[in-house]
């Protein structure tokens, strides 16, 4: 009941259901062991709006509850039916609620009998009940009154809590959590007067009095009332220096060895003090989630019981991943291991007022009951008595949010037995570490968990794939799942995909990821501030072109420095969380990391607009492709374009693997960097369009190692606006790409509109070599569409350029390519002489895959010309050639010519293994569906011959679904052979 109501089924908490489920059970459950009837829980699941239906609706809900309650059997043992109503059998210690009221009325039996130590235990168990707001985002007047009631009470007994810290002089240990709890109650009078006492007793007399005329205005500005009589008496009595404020009761905690002798210069005390059992530790998370692999591995370092060195278990990852959360359930897990008790401090090492570990130390002696008077001063000394004190004893330490090693060093005590848990931004080097864990983000399924902890498991499985989407908008970031989380909870008319739709905004996503004083800008800030300024201009100038992640060279050019200098920089923020390196030399941000420095305001001399920075980007990208280019397509006369535009000549590549490796890494970046040139105000100049469009042709050459599809729609934004832009060189390369991935794709339609169009802005721009590319995709793609005739016009304009041009590989391939159009249209006998030609060419050049390329054309060519045998001699020499040279596309596609001849020749089953080959390997192939389809429908035909007419039925029927999926023609054949 303390928090979101649920029932715990030994250390999971299951969600009570739905709003009014939860207070069908709240009402139940406050009043356990009584029969509440069922017109009073309609009165108070709904006060006087209760639907006509109410009564149905409540049988419901108490059918779920039993469900999630019983153990099984005939008859119900906890929720039963009793009278006219229900009596939920249940020990009241097992109820939060009640069991908090428990505590409270032994706490008070226990302060009279001046009990001192148990009284503060009772307190600190009771208190630790609380997980949130009791009954959070339960409807209804009983639930509304139950919670008022409840939060009330937890003020109490914090309160007595306070009270009791005083008495046992806890001074400088309760001051910190007193200045908390004014705040957030500014109108309760009795902690002013704690905190009065507190700082007087510290020797902070001028604080004190200072702290009474702050409460003095605020209850006179908030209630228009003065401050009540015992507060004006303390008010006087530390005016005139009352030293009967100081006086303190002793606790009787056992007696600890002697300490050791006190250090040469007189650090140290004489006499160890008498030991304090602290608990420190704040309330653990019900509604923790994940981290399974994580968690066990930290409980492990913790509990090794035969260590023979201090367990310092470590906890780094970037904010907001959830290291605190964590930390603080493996600590709940481990402290039974640590009976001498446990210590927390909040480290403040990503504010600008980290904790100085000094006051960490001085707040520990004290909870340890060293007298306030007997810390000593310098920080040295404090952790030569911090170690003494704890010399032989189980203490577990949560050190959270920390800085740096020097920050936690001094806070580690010497003990072997004694346990460490530290969390921090960056991992700490310095500290030994039994058990490290990085934590990265949530999983999908973790995340998903986290939701339906809190707005509730029945609610988020109703909109499953909106969840889904919804995690994913949060980046998985743990902290951004919570706070979606409870926005949904405070918000039951809101569905889950409403949500999706205001996070789809990526300009306002930060904004939404906010709720109470959660917020995930927040901790990016935190480390955003501590930067110097080069690192903040860095992080800054970065995130346009960072998708999804930047080389160090990449880096280097945008930011115009060094790579040594940029190194240091990026690796600064590396270090502070806000950059991730996934690998050496290369740099990401998190998705939300990279929302916050897009909208992070520039200073009014900053350099780097982030059109600057793209097209600083844009030059060195530029050249890095032009080389890799000439790696993949040598001596292309493309080459020559692409490597003028660039303002210098980029570095070598050793070979095409290194090549290949730098654009498979590269490529997002580039595609990233064009898309954010073209959004420029007022559009890029002619020169900026031709450089991004030289860009594209160079990476395109890599075929299926890049992102083609992404490559394709950006070169259709790019050749729109340079149409528009008058700039035709960077059309035609641009409408070329498009062209070229459509017809990957065959889409024909597409494909053919953006070649013309590339072929007529290539004309007006003289662009020579990319209109010889566009022509040769025109002929291409009017052989799809069975216009052979088009098909030899538009292959013979792209050979007389590659001739002009001195481009002898591509002329040869245009040769055969123009020659496989007469074939197809009926004009083998021209076309054999062509073939024959470029064989002989292409095997003095020693090109095997021209060779294999030219022996299957000329198969073709062969069997047109009812010449079978001499078909089936070039077909084999290619399939040796083929096998010998690991080019398994030729191999199948010689494979199902050859099935084709061999058909005709009336060899069946040669014929239908070496079809069958040919389906195998294309079925694994998705961009060949061309091929897939010939191959089956040959496989068809063979099939049919042999009297397996199942099986030629079974491949017509896929041939006629690939072609007519592809758009193909050929469809119209493998209906045919299906029909007959």
């Amino acid at each position: 009941m303390l928090g979101a109501v649920g029932i715990r089924v030994d250390d999971t908490v299951v969600p009570g259901g739905s709003p009014q489920q939860q207070a069908t059970l709240a009402a139940l459950a406050l009043r356990a062991g009584h029969v509440v009837p069922v017109h009073e829980l309609m009165s108070n699941v709904w006060g006087e709006a209760a639907p006509g239906s109410a009564v149905m609706i409540l049988r419901t809900y108490v059918w779920k509850l039993r469900k999630l309650l019983e153990n099984g059997g005939s008859a119900p043992q906890v929720l039963a039916s009793a009278g006219d109503g229900y009596r939920l059998t249940a020990e009241p210690l097992s109820v939060d609620a009640l069991r908090a009221e428990r505590l409270a009325t032994e706490t008070a039996r226990a302060r009279q009998a001046e009990r001192y130590d148990e009284c503060a235990e009772l307190l600190s168990e009771a208190v630790a009940l609380w997980r949130g707001e009791p009954l959070a985002g339960v409807p209804g007047p009983f639930a509304d009154h139950q919670r008022s009631r409840l939060a009330e009470l937890r003020l109490h007994l914090l309160e007595e809590r306070f009270d009791l810290d005083i008495l046992l002089g806890r001074h400088a240990q309760v001051i910190p959590a007193l200045t908390g709890f004014i705040k957030e109650q500014p109108l309760r009078e009795r902690p002013y007067g704690f905190l009065m006492r507190a700082l007087f007793a510290a020797g902070r007399q001028a604080d004190a009095l200072a702290l009474f005329a702050t409460a003095r205005d605020v209850l006179a500005a908030e209630l228009g009332l003065d401050p009540g009589p015992e507060l004006q008496a303390l008010h006087q009595r530390i005016l005139e220096g009352d030293v009967a404020l100081l006086t303190t009761v002793r606790t009787q905690a056992p007696a600890v060895p002697a300490a050791r002798p006190a250090e040469p210069d007189g650090a140290g005390p004489s006499t160890t003090p008498a030991f304090v059992r602290p608990a420190q530790l704040p309330a653990d998370i019900a509604d923790f989630s994940g981290r399974t692999s994580a968690l066990d591995a930290l409980h492990r370092a913790l509990a090794d019981e035969d260590r023979t060195a201090l367990a310092v278990a470590t906890v780094s990852g970037m904010g907001g991943i959830g290291k605190s959360a964590l930390a603080l359930r493996v600590a709940h897990r481990a402290k039974d291991a640590y009976p001498d008790g446990q210590l927390y401090a909040d480290l403040r090492g990503t504010s600008a007022d980290a904790a100085a570990p000094a006051t960490v130390l001085a707040s520990f002696l004290s909870a340890l009951g060293v007298p306030r008077q007997e810390i000593p001063g310098s920080v040295e000394d404090r952790a030569r008595l911090f170690r003494t004190v704890l010399d032989g004893r189980r203490v577990l330490l949560l050190l959270d949010d920390a800085r740096d090693a020097a920050q936690v060093k001094p806070l580690l005590p010497g003990a072997v037995r004694c346990g460490v848990v530290v969390t921090s931004r960056a991992r700490l080097a310095g500290v030994p570490s039994g058990s490290h864990v990085q934590l990265a983000e949530f999983t999908p399924r973790e995340a998903l968990s986290l939701l339906r902890h809190i707005a509730g498991a029945e609610r988020i499985d109703q909109e499953e794939s909106a969840a889904v989407a919804l995690v994913g908008a949060c980046a998985h970031l743990p902290l951004a799942v919570r706070i979606v989380a409870a926005r949904l909870a405070a918000r039951p008319g809101w569905t889950v995909a409403h949500l999706v739709a205001r996070l789809a905004d990526e300009r306002r996503r930060l904004t939404e990821l906010r709720a109470d004083d959660l917020a995930v800008a927040a901790v990016f800030e935190l480390g955003y501030h501590q930067l110097t300024p080069e690192q903040a201009r860095a992080f800054r100038s970065l995130a346009p072109v960072t998708w999804p992640s930047i080389s160090l060279e990449a880096a280097a050019a945008a930011l115009e420095l060094s790579e040594g200098d940029t190194e240091e920089l990026l690796e600064a923020l590396v270090d502070a969380a806000l950059l991730e390196s996934p690998e050496p030399g290369r740099y990401r941000y998190h998705d939300l990391g990279r929302d916050f420095a897009l909208h992070l305001p520039r200073p009014e001399d900053d350099p780097d607009s982030e059109f600057t920075v793209a097209h600083r980007l844009l030059h060195h990208l530029l050249r890095r492709a032009a080389s890799a280019f000439e790696r993949m397509v040598p001596g292309d006369p493309v080459h020559s374009t692409i490597a003028a535009m660039a303002a210098e000549p980029g570095d070598g590549f050793a070979g095409l693997a290194e090549a290949r490796t730098w654009v498979v890494a590269e490529a997002e970046c580039a595609i990233r960097t064009v898309q954010l040139l073209l959004r420029r105000p007022g559009g890029p100049d002619p020169a900026l369009l031709t450089m991004a469009a030289d860009l594209l042709v160079a990476l395109s050459s890599f075929g299926q190692d890049i992102p083609y599809a992404k490559m394709a729609a950006t070169s259709t934004a790019l050749a729109d606006i340079a149409t528009r832009a008058g700039a035709h060189r960077a059309a035609g390369r641009a409408h070329f790409i498009c062209g070229n991935a459509a017809l990957q794709a065959t889409r024909l339609g597409q494909a053919r509109t953006h070649s013309e169009l590339a072929a007529e802005a290539c004309r007006r721009a003289g662009d020579r070599a990319i209109l010889q590319q566009a022509y040769n995709d025109l002929g291409v793609i009017a052989q799809f569409e069975q216009r052979y005739d088009d098909a030899a016009a538009h292959f013979d304009q792209a050979l007389a350029l590659a001739r002009e041009q001195g481009q002898r590989t591509a002329e040869l391939f245009t040769t055969l390519n123009a020659a496989l159009a007469r074939i197809r249209g009926g004009r083998a006998a021209e076309a054999l002489p062509s073939c024959e030609e470029a064989l002989g060419a292409l095997r003095a050049m020693a090109d095997p895959h021209g060779v294999a390329h030219a022996l299957c054309v000329r198969g073709q060519a062969l069997h047109e010309l009812d010449r079978p045998h001499e078909a089936l001699a070039s077909y084999a020499e290619c399939l040796e050639l083929c096998e010998a040279e690991r080019i398994p596309g030729q191999r199948a596609q010689a494979h199902y010519r050859s099935a084709e001849t061999l058909r005709v020749l009336g060899r069946i089953e040669p014929a239908l293994d070496a079809a069958g080959r040919a389906v195998a390997y294309f079925r694994t192939v998705p961009d060949r569906a061309r091929d897939r389809g010939y191959a089956l429908l040959i496989h068809a035909r063979t099939s049919s011959d042999a009297g397996h007419l199942k099986e030629a039925e079974a491949h017509a029927a896929e041939a006629l679904e690939v072609f007519t999926r592809a758009g193909l023609p050929e469809a119209a054949q493998a209906a045919a052979q299906l029909k007959s």
